[in-house]
């Protein structure tokens, strides 16, 4: 079984992005049979999703779980659904800043995870703050979710396939310590996340046979 992980480059003038970190210290990591092979997107629009394209027919996986990084939030956060809407706060990282535009023309209102998000969850609970998440919001996480799950709707029914936002990372605070942004360690989050990638991987319930979740 293949899992592609994927996380984001750094953008709005960080140097860092957790997801990114993340995704790399989980690259190569097996179990049972599984292997998560990572890979970092671009912060862009239409960028991200080419890119998604090409790693969907280069490692043909059974999984994908894509990863971004939600600063502000305590814990690490499964979401339910994406939504056909893309309203960037601010310009993405090729300077692109779409405001109330579909992200898919002729695409349904919204999609749901395709993953045991509630599993996941459980899992992850026995080491962080976590809880399933209602909204992606409207930037390029939303966007690449929506577009990951209409691709795999459309053309890969076989593959499960969500996104997980991480908070940001103890390690990535400046050194003075005097933010007051909830953070994690790098090293307790991968541990949480291999715990919910691998529940994930063994799950066989009839949710994740669920395409669930087009609403129009």
């Amino acid at each position: 079984m293949k899992i592609l992980l994927t996380g984001f480059e750094p953008f709005g003038g960080e140097t860092s992005n957790p997801a990114q970190q993340l995704a790399l210290a989980l690259d190569g990591e097996t179990r049972d049979g599984a292997e998560i092979v990572s890979a970092i997107l671009p912060v862009a629009r239409f960028e991200a999703l080419t890119a998604l394209d090409g790693l969907l027919a280069q490692h043909k996986p059974d999984m994908v779980i894509a990863l971004g990084v939600a600063a502000g939030r305590e814990g690490i956060t499964p979401e339910k659904v994406a939504i056909n809407f893309d309203d960037f706060r601010i310009a993405d990282n090729k300077g692109q800043q779409p405001l109330g535009e579909p992200v898919s023309e002729n695409g349904p209102t919204a999609y749901f995870s395709t993953l045991p998000i509630n599993l996941m969850v459980q899992e992850m609970a026995y080491l962080v703050p976590t809880n399933i998440s209602f909204s992606a919001g409207t930037f390029v996480c939303n966007h690449l979710m929506y577009g990951l799950q209409h691709r795999c709707a459309n053309a890969y029914p076989h593959i499960r396939s969500g996104f997980v936002h991480v908070p940001q990372a103890t390690e990535n605070l400046p050194t003075d310590n005097t933010s007051d942004m909830p953070h994690l360690p790098l090293a307790q989050m991968a541990e949480a996340l291999k715990r919910a990638i691998w529940a994930a991987a063994a799950h066989k319930g009839d949710d994740i046979k669920l395409n669930a979740g087009n609403t129009h």
